[in-house]
């Protein structure tokens, strides 16, 4: 499948991998208080108006997404925690007054399927804590499903518990590993700067998060978006979608019960760009978008 080779490209893909390179973090924390992390969540992304630099029409784009861990953390072994989980994409892509598609595409409706296990290894008597991620993507349209429809990627991270607020992590990826293999590092870092306010990045994330009382949640974050996906174009031949893009938004999130919330957010969409190429990166052609908006909305389980 197609990599990145400049800009905001895979970080779409490089969010699975930030996850890891921010458990140190979470594990020094009370997971139901980190901002943004949940063990289940259902999401719909909207996002309009990317018009086409080069010429006439624009891309929207749909995204229904369910992210779920598999079990509650499993203790193999004294301070090692293993974590499964699953994600399920649904991306429906959108050109809107522009006939035909840029780049020979078609309007699609494209699919991701991920398994990932994360190891976490901590000492409750020392700040530091190890942590490792494996993954496996399944990314298509589904027309035609073999080899260059998966991709593995595997990561390691360290994190170093300072103090009770504040938690620092590093750590590196390697994507693609059945293709053209990247390598990326990462620098996380988590602050709770009050009992009201914490501030983090996690990978590619950046959270500041704002809690008025125990039901309300107020954020600002940036999140990749976009996807790399393998499809079959109308020749037959085997091709890589990869759109990528960066969201940052404002958003609200409200207690329904427990430890379920509700979460609905607004912003804009920075750095568009969508790719066709080869399964193996080469022979692409490219198509820069303007800056978009996006709404979302979502249910969001904090914790078992």
């Amino acid at each position: 499948m197609a990599n990145a080779e400049h800009g905001l490209q895979m970080l779409r893909k490089l969010t699975a991998a930030s996850c890891l390179l921010s458990l140190p973090l979470y594990a020094s924390t009370e997971n139901s208080g980190m901002p943004g992390f949940n063990v289940s969540e259902a999401m719909f992304n909207y996002t309009d108006g990317m018009d086409l630099q080069d010429g006439d029409g624009s891309l929207n784009t749909t995204t229904f997404e369910i992210r779920t861990l598999l079990s509650k953390p499993l203790n193999p072994a004294t301070g090692l925690t293993i974590i499964p989980q699953f994600r399920y994409d649904l991306t429906s892509l959108d050109f809107d007054g522009v006939t035909p598609p840029p780049l020979g595409l078609r309007d699609e409706e494209l699919h991701t399927l991920s398994l990932s296990v994360f190891a976490l290894k901590r000492d409750d008597a020392s700040p530091w804590v190890y942590g490792g991620f494996a993954n496996v993507d399944l990314a298509s349209d589904f027309q035609h499903i073999d080899e260059d429809d998966f991709t593995f990627d595997v990561a390691g991270g360290v994190g170093y518990r300072f103090s009770d607020s504040f938690t620092l992590g590093a750590g590196a990826a390697v994507i693609n590993l059945n293709g053209d293999m990247m390598v990326f590092p990462g620098i996380n870092f988590d602050w709770k700067v009050s009992e009201k306010l914490r501030v983090g990045q996690y990978g590619p994330v950046f959270v500041a998060a704002y809690t008025p009382d125990n039901d309300w949640l107020i954020s600002v974050r940036g999140d990749p978006a976009g996807g790399v996906w393998n499809i079959t174009d109308e020749g037959g031949e085997s091709r890589s979608i990869d759109l990528s893009s960066y969201q940052l938004g404002l958003y609200v999130s409200r207690r329904i019960t427990g430890q379920l919330w509700m979460t609905a957010g607004a912003g804009a969409t920075f750095g568009n760009e969508i790719r066709l190429s080869d399964p193996d990166g080469d022979n692409f052609s490219a198509e820069d978008l303007e800056t978009g908006l996006f709404g979302q909305v979502g249910l969001r389980l904090k914790a078992w």
